[in-house]
């Protein structure tokens, strides 16, 4: 018999295997686990070459997997100045004077991570800005991607004059006289106007890249699900992919906004059709069926305490349906973006109704806010609740944010039911949304126990919602392939599963949740071979 390529002995090995939990000691070979169990079990695959892992004081995970987030999305914007904890229009001020002082005179003012404190969507106008801004162009984007705001130089070095029909919800707000405010409303109008924003140069976003996926593999994770398209997302994973420069799986979901569905199932069957043989593959289709809840643009069954909230992002719903359905017949799922309840409510039933596709299982992402009959479909329908703890951390327990006052207090009591979907049978892949949050896992499971960010001594929010660790686990390990259609070979530490594991220095189950997101990662194996070892 050949010899393993590597052996972990002595390690506390929890392998997410209902079969059998707990272990001591495995295997790889050839990037397969062929071995797992105690030292007895593993020595016979000992060979001359085998790499033997000390693991006393360990504990060995399945690969930590992040299933939603947008890296090249992220790497593209990670410039400019970071808003996050700015909350009052004054601090905006403030911030956008001092980017000035410090930037070159036509150069672009770039903010990302805006609160809805600092500008509520109902008083957003450029005219807030120009003048900190002092004639330049401006691209100042919210927290939640879904809303942003231009300046009258960024407007019109963008080409924006007016309307613009997106096929779908999303909007160039214009004034009476129907000259725009510098509020672009929703993702079609958001990346109509960065497109303006003189872009990075592919070398540099391919080495960006590069060094952010290195960084998560460092803190733990070995998986991640893209769900965008960004301009040169193939080429990116093709260069770091063909050089040895992905340290993690990538699970592209391509997402198709409404105005331009065709195309992009044209682009998924492309891409599909294509040798992988690599570290990334196209596995799903992305749809938004609504916005967010800050920006008053969630689907809802009843208006928020604004009035908003009637309508899905899609003029007609019913093109939804047929879309997922096209999906389907291609063989693949679907995850749809649906974070008010009526969106839920009618993602599930397009989902019935298409039925269940080939490879995979349909996904709904965010799943905020849930009607209480939805609760038990996630399981009845297999579908997977793809959710983002951290998202919490912008609420507060006394209501007095933004997210809270557009639903007043008894709504909020319906957000983020984690543990009633997992309580109904169902599954909650978990997930970080980065860049809008941090992709750090340890921070992410910390919170879905938490319910609050971890270190901060305040009340939780939905206590009774909180996952148990060994669900936080499961949310970024088994659950997480459940939620690509993977379980069969993914998502627990079994033979003949694929060698992707998260090492710890202490055991992340029995490490207090608020000195998790400091448990030092010791190593991280992708596919049988270390990317990441201190």
């Amino acid at each position: 018999m050949t010899g393993a390529d590597l052996i972990i002995r002595d390690a506390a090995v929890r392998t997410l295997d209902p079969a059998r939990p707990r272990a001591t000691a495995l295997a790889v070979r050839a990037g397969e686990i062929v071995a797992v169990g105690d030292a007895a079990d593993v020595r016979p695959h000992l060979g001359p070459r085998t790499e033997i892992v000390d693991g006393r004081g360990l504990t060995v995970t399945p690969g930590l997997v992040d299933s939603h987030q947008h890296p090249l999305l992220g790497v593209a914007g990670d410039r400019g100045t970071d808003a996050a904890g700015v909350t009052t229009l004054t601090g905006l001020i403030d911030l956008l004077r001092r980017d000035c002082r410090r930037l070159p005179q036509d150069a672009w003012v770039i903010v990302k991570g805006v609160e809805y404190g600092a500008l509520p969507p109902r008083s957003m106008h450029r005219r807030l800005i120009d003048d900190a801004v002092a004639g330049r162009p401006a691209f100042l984007w919210f927290a939640d991607a879904h809303n942003a705001l231009m300046s009258s130089e960024g407007l019109r070095r963008a080409g924006i004059t007016g309307p613009v029909d997106f096929g779908d919800r999303a909007e160039i707000v214009v004034d009476e006289h129907g000259v725009p405010t510098g509020q672009l409303h929703e993702i079609s109008a958001v990346l109509l106007g960065q497109t303006a924003v003189p872009p990075l140069d592919a070398d540099e976003i391919a080495r960006d890249a590069a060094r952010l996926f290195q960084d998560q593999a460092a803190a733990g994770i070995t998986g991640i699900h893209v769900l965008d398209l960004w301009p040169g997302t193939e080429t990116v994973l093709d260069t770091l992919d063909g050089d040895d420069r992905l340290p993690v799986r990538v699970l592209l979901a391509p997402w198709a906004l409404p105005g331009d569905v065709d195309a992009t199932l044209e682009t998924v069957r492309a891409l599909r059709h294509r040798d992988r043989t690599g570290r990334w593959r196209t596995g799903a289709v992305k749809f938004f069926l609504d916005g967010t809840i800050d920006g008053g643009s969630a689907w809802l069954h009843q208006p928020d305490c604004a009035g908003d909230g009637e309508h899905p992002v899609w003029n007609d719903p019913e093109r939804y349906d047929a879309a997922v359905c096209q999906v389907v017949d291609m063989g693949l799922p679907c995850f749809t973006h649906a974070i008010g309840d009526r969106a839920v409510t009618h993602a599930l039933d397009t989902y019935e109704r298409a039925g269940t596709p080939m490879h995979g299982r349909h996904r709904i992402e965010h799943a905020e806010i849930l009607a209480e009959t939805d609760i038990a479909r996630f399981a009845e329908l297999d579908v997977v609740a793809s959710m983002q703890p951290t998202h919490l951390d912008w609420t507060l327990p006394d209501h007095t944010d933004n997210w809270s006052r557009r639903l007043g207090p008894d709504r909020c009591r319906q957000g983020w039911r984690f543990a009633d979907i997992v309580r109904a049978g169902g599954r909650v892949a978990l997930g970080s949304d980065w860049p809008l949050a941090t992709y750090d896992p340890r921070v992410v499971m910390a919170g879905a126990v938490l319910r609050r960010p971890a270190g901060r001594h305040r009340p939780p929010v939905g206590e009774d919602q909180a996952l148990t660790p060994a669900q936080a686990l499961a949310g970024y390990t088994a659950w997480a392939a459940y939620g690509a259609g993977e379980e069969h070979r993914a998502g627990r530490i079994r033979e003949g599963f694929q060698a992707d594991l998260t090492l710890f220095a202490g055991d992340p189950l029995t490490t207090p949740p608020d000195e998790l997101p400091h448990l030092p990662v010791t190593m991280t194996i992708v596919d049988g071979r270390i990317v990441h070892r201190t």
